[in-house]
């Protein structure tokens, strides 16, 4: 379906004189002149009904930009169609417009969908009209909704949080966080939608962290998990529904649902979901792109990794254990995403007073700069595009001692190509202070 939400402009004006095909700035320079005509129509395409209302097109801005990129004009439509005619006189040269219900779109925010179109190689000849034509803007953002089905609720046992992060090749993007409030037994939950920039929708990242109380089978923790969708693109609406699973062994367990709708689908407001599980997002690459974690030293990081005891657990230098490890990631590294989970509640609230257990290698947080400390994993933006990256996590020994037991850490990369894998090392400490 499509609005017309302004109807045609004025026709095509003509140059009426001679004066108008000439930019005198002085001097004896001059620069011959034709014009931009706004003669078509401004239409708002929403085909994917993402909003109730995409705002009066008049208000829409206009920016108009030459080969250099040099922003040559900036009104907006309704300028053009009341205070100029419907026409535009620029120099002659290539140029690229932009029209847009805002000037700029938030990397993400939540109820504030933007709806744009951008022309380019708009050749403009002295002394001649061109006509810009039609303009169709669609939503220029991706739409991103969070829900959760009953039988999922009802596991709910504490406040939970679920961020979205969209980002590119970069590491640049935006982050929302919806909330789920438990109180006196009753759930509620975020039901905004959130409006990502995706930019042009190539080498795009949507990243899922769900952490939160949960009652699994009758045992109340912290329960956490990360997934990473790629070809994340404007128009379209990702609806995320977290939903109750029971696996193999009939054990209750917890996934993610998502539902892509895009331009050429008409939707409602109140559309029900698929209840076939993705999982991952149907259009990613297939296969894990060779990523793998190889051992360095003498661990086999496939089974638990016993932490040595040291001779004085107070001094760094009695630290006997060497443990290295090799990540290859043959197309390049995107995304490393670490999710630690522990069995020893002291290690979880150590985790959360440092930044929480979901972290961003690539793109740390500066309250995780903390886990380092703890395990000192390489991170950083020159992560990007890497290989190869080492691991020397010897020096782990000494502070993760302090907490007896089982200690997880999900390895999650994504490559340059969308490839991801997941890998699982666990790090398990025996209690030598009882020992002794």
């Amino acid at each position: 379906m499509k609005k017309f939400l302004s109807l045609i402009l004025l026709a095509s004006a003509v140059l009426t004189s001679c004066s108008k095909d000439t930019f005198n700035y002085g001097g004896e320079q001059q620069v011959k002149c034709g014009t931009l005509s706004f003669a078509g129509e401004m239409i708002v395409d929403e085909n994917v009904e993402l909003v109730t209302r995409a705002g009066e097109v008049d208000n829409y801005s206009i920016l108009v930009y030459n080969s250099d990129e040099v922003l040559c004009l900036d009104t907006t439509y309704g300028a053009i169609l009341n205070n100029t005619q419907g026409e535009v006189l620029l120099p002659e040269g290539t140029y690229t417009v932009v029209a847009q219900s805002a000037k700029t779109v938030p990397a993400a925010a939540f109820e504030t969908p933007i709806y744009g179109v951008t022309k380019e190689n708009i050749q403009i000849k002295a002394g001649e009209t061109t006509s810009i034509g039609e303009l169709v803007c669609k939503l220029v953002q991706c739409k991103v909704s969070v829900a959760y089905n009953d039988d999922f609720v009802k596991m709910i046992a504490g406040n939970c949080t679920t961020t979205v992060s969209i980002t590119d090749s970069s590491s640049q993007g935006g982050e929302l966080e919806y909330p789920v409030t438990y109180t006196n037994g009753k759930v509620s939950y975020k039901k905004e939608n959130g409006f990502f920039q995706v930019n042009n929708g190539v080498n795009t990242t949507m990243e899922v962290k769900f952490s939160g109380v949960m009652n699994v089978d009758g045992e109340i923790k912290t329960q956490r998990m990360v997934k990473a969708f790629d070809n994340i693109a404007p128009a379209t609406w990702r609806q995320i529904t977290f939903v109750k699973k029971v696996d193999e062994e009939g054990n209750a367990t917890f996934d993610i649902e998502i539902n892509n709708y895009v331009e050429d689908s008409t939707l409602g407001e109140d559309v029900e979901g698929s209840e076939d599980t993705m999982g991952e997002d149907p259009n990613k690459p297939q296969g894990d792109g060779g990523i793998e974690l190889v051992s360095t030293c003498a661990f086999d990081i496939s089974q638990p990794i016993v932490i040595p005891a040291m001779s004085d657990p107070t001094d760094p230098s009695t630290m006997n254990m060497v443990l290295t490890m090799q990540a290859n990631v043959p197309n390049g590294v995107r995304k490393f995403i670490v999710t630690i989970s522990s069995d020893n509640p002291a290690f979880e609230d150590a985790l959360d007073l440092v930044g929480g257990p979901i972290v961003d290698l690539v793109n740390p947080s500066t309250a995780a700069q903390g886990i380092f400390g703890i395990v000192p994993f390489p991170h950083g933006s020159e992560l990007i595009g890497m290989t190869q990256v080492d691991f020397d996590l010897s020096k782990a020994q000494q502070p993760i001692l302090g907490f007896p037991g089982n200690h997880t850490f999900v390895m999650s990369v994504v490559d340059q190509k969308g490839c991801t894998k997941d890998v699982t090392i666990v790090m398990s400490v025996p209690d030598y202070a009882s020992q002794n």
